[in-house]
């Protein structure tokens, strides 16, 4: 069976939507090996990661991703909004419901920008600053504004699961794009520290309402945006008394603008990610070719009015940013 492909993004967060379950496609020990030639932008098509998406046929669908190494993670937000905008468009739905593992995922429809840019929003899982599995070894209960010499020698840092592990630090001086891909590459390589791994998010405030966000993605590294990294570092805004829960905050990255907000009921705290879930492509491919050694081509169509609105609008975004005193020294690839 042809791999029937939908290239997205959010945020620039450029992630591949692939009809039917992995299972559907390749054997079990294949499917990381698929992924990875898929995702390289060199020899493959180029991504940030995948989402193979199996249609439940009414108007929900199980959602299975995998980080461009490869490896299985139970969210990618801005993979979300992409693969969520493709089943609002199936059944001309208003909203849409996306199954990983335990968690259900709600993607509604949301105001399109007068650029032309879709929107949709993601009602993600209730965030854990204290989860079963501890994201910090030795944790008793939340690490919340601590300070932890195996993250950084003087930052402060929160844990929590959006249901990946996320550690964030808030900034109050200077963000340096060199500083946090150190300490997102120290995370990675201390595995007796942080167990499970975790995506590192650095936040800084620019406005009342209004942030800046920059992660280091677990098995990807620095990407344009990060959707969980988003809602993780919108909740610990709160956990930190910088921002009411429900209050909506624009999200700036380099990928794009997002907002996120916290629905609150009793203890919980629900992120929701509002943003865009834009279409780049489609393509059809044997599957076969993903488990040879590339160049991977593809014949398809190409969504240029889309990619143009979102560019048009990220242009503002870019130049909101510099005119913060926000450098970027790696900003990501472009999605292509």
């Amino acid at each position: 069976m042809a791999l029937s492909i939908t290239k997205t993004h959010g945020s620039l967060n450029d992630i591949f939507v692939v009809e039917g379950a992995p299972g559907d496609h390749f054997a079990e020990a294949d499917v990381p090996r698929a992924v990875q030639l898929l995702c390289d932008r060199r020899r493959g098509l180029g991504g940030d990661g995948v989402y193979f998406i199996a249609d439940n046929g009414d108007g929900t669908a199980q959602a299975y991703f995998y980080n461009p190494d490869g490896s299985p993670s139970l969210l990618c937000g801005n993979g979300m909004r992409g693969a969520g905008r493709l089943l609002l468009d199936r059944y001309q739905a208003e909203q849409v419901v996306l199954h990983t593992g335990p968690y259900s995922f709600t993607v509604r429809a949301a105001d399109t920008t007068p650029h032309g840019v879709r929107q949709v929003s993601v009602e993600l899982p209730p965030v854990d600053f204290d989860p079963a599995e501890p994201i910090v070894a030795g944790a008793l209960g939340a690490v919340v504004d601590q300070a932890l010499a195996a993250y950084h020698a003087t930052r402060h840092v929160s844990a929590l699961a959006v249901p990946n592990s996320h550690l964030v630090t808030v900034l109050d001086d200077a963000y340096n794009e060199a500083e946090l891909v150190a300490t997102g590459t120290r995370v990675a390589n201390t595995p007796e520290a942080f167990p499970i791994g975790a995506n590192v998010s650095f936040v800084r405030p620019l406005a009342e309402a209004e942030v800046f966000i920059r992660t280091f993605e677990r098995g990807a590294g620095l990407t344009p945006s990060c959707g969980s990294g988003v809602a993780a570092s919108r909740a610990v805004l709160s956990r930190v008394g910088r921002v009411e829960p429900g209050q909506p905050v624009v999200v700036r990255n380099p990928g794009g603008t997002a907002r996120s907000w916290m629905q609150t009921g009793g203890a919980q705290w629900q992120p929701v990610l509002e943003g865009n879930g834009t279409k780049v492509y489609t393509a059809e491919l044997d599957p076969s070719t993903l488990l040879g050694a590339g160049p991977v081509e593809y014949n398809g169509e190409v969504f240029l009015d889309e990619v143009n609105a979102f560019a048009a609008l990220n242009s503002e975004n870019l130049k909101v940013l510099e005119e913060s005193g926000i450098e970027m020294t790696m900003k990501g690839p472009a999605v292509t």
